[in-house]
């Protein structure tokens, strides 16, 4: 049998197809990855640039501003800014000495209407703890019954807590006598308070014309008092020396 001999030199089609299709993968690959090189580095630029151009701009403001504030302060006088700075050292001082400044005449009015008929007090004594203000004293009433009313009475006051009736016992009188002890509200003792309760004074206008009406007729009396009286000298006058 004669030997067969392959007649064809072409190359197999798949060999070449996969061969050309690889290079044209990677040259895809290269392209995109060197565009994304570029996308980034232009943006780096831009931001670059942005961010140099805004710290040029705010230098620029602040040498504006100071620029300002320099002019500002050439038109101010030393002298005033430290006289307006002591006057407001001395408001603020003035300030704090009246928020803490006490008045006790608010607390004897208080006291002064809320004690009952029944009942006196012999001994005062105000006293500024840690625990705030506290009022000491002693007193006397008709009877245990005026005890326990005033007792009510300052335990429904909003400027007392905790109000202590103690020591009770009867004089050779026969009144009761008793301490007693409580803890003050320190609004009820506050100048400042005071001084924001005070009413506002209402100014009256009084009509200038009516004083000199009235002054005119006084005068025009007066005027009519007197010719009265000359007529009736005149008259007595002639009738003596008749």
């Amino acid at each position: 049998m004669q030997p067969q001999f392959q007649s064809s030199f072409i190359p197999k089609g798949p060999v070449a197809t996969t061969g050309t299709a690889t290079r044209v993968s990677q040259g895809a690959d290269r392209s995109l990855l060197g565009t994304l090189a570029v996308l980034v580095f232009v943006i780096s630029v831009v931001l670059s640039v942005g961010v140099f151009g805004y710290e040029k701009y705010l230098d620029s403001r602040i040498n504006a501003m100071n620029g300002d504030l320099a002019a500002a302060r050439a038109t101010l006088k030393p002298e005033v800014i430290t006289d307006i700075s002591r006057l407001d050292q001395r408001l603020v001082a003035t300030q704090v000495l009246l928020n803490k400044h006490i008045v006790l005449s608010p607390l004897f009015d208080y006291l002064e209407n809320a004690t009952l008929k029944g009942v006196r007090f012999t001994e005062f004594q105000y006293l500024t703890t840690e625990q705030g203000l506290t009022l000491n004293m002693r007193g006397e009433a008709k009877g245990y019954a005026a005890v326990s009313l005033q007792a009510q009475v300052f335990n429904k006051s909003p400027y007392m807590k905790q109000p202590i009736f103690s020591d009770l016992d009867l004089d050779d009188k026969g009144n009761v006598t008793f301490s007693f002890k409580v803890k003050l509200d320190p609004s009820i003792v506050s100048y400042k308070k005071l001084v924001n309760d005070v009413p506002a004074v209402t100014q009256v206008l009084v009509p200038v014309s009516q004083p000199v009406t009235t002054v005119a007729t006084t005068t025009t009396d007066k005027t009519t008092q007197k010719q009265t009286a000359a007529s009736t000298t005149a008259s007595t006058t002639k009738k003596t020396s008749q």
